[in-house]
Formats: structure tokens, sequence, C-alpha cells
């Protein structure tokens, strides 16, 4: 391999290793060209359900709990989720000599600046999601906002802008030294909206649903059981759209990558690229009746993610059966760059088991970490008269008349009779939480937070 390979990395949102996989029914054409030419591992995981925890540990090869990344960047104080000034792959690269440029979706800390980080060029705002304007599939609960779950369009997601600027960005510095590209996405993030031309190569009627769709979650924890009530309004017909509209933005995406691709070639370096696509976490799909990922999901669709490369130094392969991480990766671009290493990093270079020397029985272990997401797996209590009521959304809630139950024996927040009750101490609570301006909970709209009895909204 040349001693500074340029990189193409492609960073998508959402998207779970099992659509990639040669037996899906979504179409990547692309992608799987990619892998026949160098590897697609199938054991690569994600160390956090959502995206500002694990793309700082890509960032910095460093777990959550190290990084200080806990959360989604746009929903925290600074002080709280903050990367604490590590040092990046993108820094140590930029140190060796490499051009880097940055385009589409950041969430990795909150100042947006990334020249900080050893970009030269970057665009952090360029995958801003388009809305439905054709069908459209939502989700409905007294207190929040209407969800839109899946969709159609009639043109592209924003991150067609910002695949066109990687391209110029390959174009104006192919042959002038190493480059870094990379090109990140929103898409296939919810809500699951492509471009209606993708939409039509799929039928729908067609597109079968997860194995574990109706699977009885009595089994499983509480914070599961409670999240699948989210979503049991959902017809089968309704998750079959779902996936299509899924499997068809990831297809868009799969097109994107090829006229990038396509861009390298013409410029005359692809022979001297690396080319990595991979994931910050997944997407439940309808398993277990649940979607999307975050709080109670540490099933494999959300934490399986893809990783397919090629390019100089990787061996034709195929599919790979090794275990490794996301925290794996920082280390990997240092070590096919020839950039000095992150200091602290906890992954080790993926480069023996991409150039084909790795031992398997070296790589069969992974691990992840997670915190709550905004519910931190915290508690809000509200006294009332009487009555006492305990929103515990990392477990179960619970309703006490501490006249008659002095002891709290008797939790009354399933019983039918008392919902009226219910609802009136989540209004409560909801009110107070406005009142002390407990902003990141009040806010709390998205699919896999809404597990109060009733939403914020009652607070006005």
């Amino acid at each position: 391999m040349p001693p500074s390979p340029n990189f193409l990395i492609f960073i998508t949102d959402h998207t779970n290793a099992q659509a990639l996989r040669p037996q899906s029914q979504c179409r990547t054409p692309n992608l799987d060209a990619l892998a026949e030419r160098g590897a697609r591992i199938e054991g690569m995981y994600t160390v956090n359900a959502i995206c500002s925890p694990s793309r700082a540990t890509l960032m910095t090869g460093m777990h959550p709990s190290t990084h200080g990344v806990w959360d989604c960047t746009h929903t925290q104080r600074r002080e709280w989720v903050d990367v604490r000034g590590y040092p990046f792959w993108s820094e140590r690269l930029a140190a060796a000599g490499y051009t880097c440029g940055h385009f589409g979706k950041w969430h990795v800390e909150q100042s947006g600046k990334l020249d900080q980080y050893g970009f030269l060029e970057y665009d952090p705002d360029g995958s801003a999601k388009l809305k439905a304007r054709a069908r459209r599939l939502e989700i409905t609960k007294p207190g929040y906002r209407d969800y839109l779950m899946a969709g159609v369009d009639d043109e592209p997601p924003a991150t067609h802008q910002a695949v066109d600027k990687g391209i110029d960005f390959v174009r104006r510095h192919g042959g002038d030294g190493p480059f870094v590209c990379v090109v990140s996405t929103a898409e296939p993030h919810d809500p699951y909206v492509p471009p209606a031309s993708f939409l039509d190569t799929y039928d729908i009627d067609s597109i079968e649903l997860s194995p574990t769709a109706h699977e009885d979650v009595a089994a499983k924890p509480e914070v599961v059981r409670r999240m699948a009530q989210i979503w049991e309004g959902l017809t089968d017909a309704d998750w079959r759209l779902a996936r299509a509209c899924y499997f068809a933005t990831v297809s868009f995406l799969d097109a994107e990558v090829g006229r990038a691709v396509d861009a390298l070639e013409e410029a005359g370096v692809a022979e001297d690229t690396v080319v990595l696509f991979l994931s910050d976490h997944g997407d439940m799909l309808g398993a277990h009746g649940l979607a999307t990922k975050g709080i109670g999901t540490p099933y494999e669709e959300v934490y399986n993610i893809p990783l397919v490369a090629c390019g100089p130094g990787i061996a034709a392969q195929g599919s790979l059966p090794h275990r490794t991480s996301m925290v794996d990766l920082a280390p990997t671009l240092c070590d096919l760059a020839g950039a000095q290493p992150l200091a602290g990093g906890q992954g080790r270079s993926l480069r023996p088991v991409l150039d084909g020397t790795a031992d398997p029985a070296e790589w069969t272990s992974a691990y992840a970490e997670f915190y709550g997401q905004r519910f931190v797996y915290t508690q809000r209590i509200v006294w009332e008269g009487p009555w006492k009521y305990v929103f515990s959304p990392g477990g179960a809630d619970e309703l006490y008349n501490l006249d008659e139950d002095p002891e709290e024996r008797h939790n009354l927040a399933g019983d039918a009779a008392s919902r009226e009750r219910l609802e009136a101490m989540a209004t409560a609570m909801w009110r107070k939480v406005k009142e002390i301006g407990d902003e990141s909970l009040l806010h709390s709209h998205y699919a896999t937070l809404r597990t109060a009895p009733v939403g914020p909204l009652v607070a006005d």
C-alpha cells in the first residue's frame, strides 16, 4: 500500500448490519461491490446506541465513560457532554500532512468548529433532513408532538449536497498529497424519507417483517414492554412501509457512495484511496416490536453495525466474522496513515484484520456502554395531597395514596380506575419540569422517549 493512502469515509446514522447483508431485501449494489473488492466485517459493534457518544468514540478511540459524551450534544449543556480536549484521529492525520475535509452531520461536540480538530474544510450542517411531502406514517400520543416515522419525498435529502461537496473536495485535492474526505449523513435516521424514485423500486407488499415483530415481550425488561406500547398501534402494512422506506433510504445512500467512488476514478486516485462505510449505530426496524434506538434497545439490530472497507492494504476477503468495536477505528486510521498514535486510545488497529493476517481467535469480543440518554435512568417524584407519583423511565412508574397506603405497598400506576389520577400527577410533574427549566426532559419528544402517561405539552 502507499505510505500515505487517501481516505474516503462514509459515516451514516442508524444503518444496522443486517440491512447490508447479502440476504437482506435492502439493495446496495455499490457497497456489495466494495465488499467484494475488500472486506465486510460482520462483527463490528458500536459503543453506544445514540449518535454523539458513538461519534465521539469514532474520533477519539475512547469509550464514552472516558471522553465524557454520554448523550446527544444538542440536548445537554456543554460541560455535561464534552470530549474534554482529547485528541482526534483527524488532528493526527493533519499533522502527518493530510488535507482533511468533513461534510455533513457532525454531532461530536457543540462548537461546530471542525478546524480545531484538523479539518481544513467542513460543513457540519450539510445533511439536514427533509420532511415527507407525500405518503406519511405518523405516531400520535396525547401531550406529545405528532411523530413522523416514515414517508416519501420528491427530492433527494440534503445529503446529496454533502456528497457534492465531498466530490468537489476530492477533485480539488486529489493528486496534491494525501487527503481525508469524510461524508457524514443524517440518513437513514428516522423519519425514513427516501426519494420517491428509490422507494418505487421496492414492492412494499413483499417486504418481510422482522422475525420477532410479533414476539411477546412479557419476559423482556419493563422498559422494553413500555416502549413496545409506543408502536403497538402499527399494522403489518405500516411496518412494511417503514421498512421499505428505510431500505430505500439506504439504497439512496448506496447510490451516493457510487457517485463518490466514481469521482475517485475520475480524479485518478481510486487505487490510492481507502474507502470505508460505517454507521454510528443501528435501528430496531420492528424487532421485538420496537423501532429506532436508544433506551431499552440493547439488541443486535442497534449495536451490530456495518463496516465495509476496500482499497490499498485491504485484502479481498469478503465477509469476515471477526468481532470488533468502533473504538478500534481511530487507531486503525492512524495506523494506515502512518500517523502518530492517539495517546490514551482504548482500541487497537484493525490493520491485521483488514490485511488478512489477524488470528480470528484474538478478535472475539466487543464492549459497549449506555447511560440512559436524556432519562439517565433517573426518577422524578411528585407529591400532591395524599398522592405520590414516581416517574421512572428506566423501570416502572409508581402511584400511591399515602393516606390509604402509607407503606406504599399497592402501586396503582397500572390500575385502570386510577388512570385519571395518574395523568393528573404526570401533568403536575411536567408543569414542575417546565417551571424549574429542566429543558432536556421538557423537550424529549423523540420516539423512544415517549413513555410518560402524557407528554410535556400538557404543561402548556
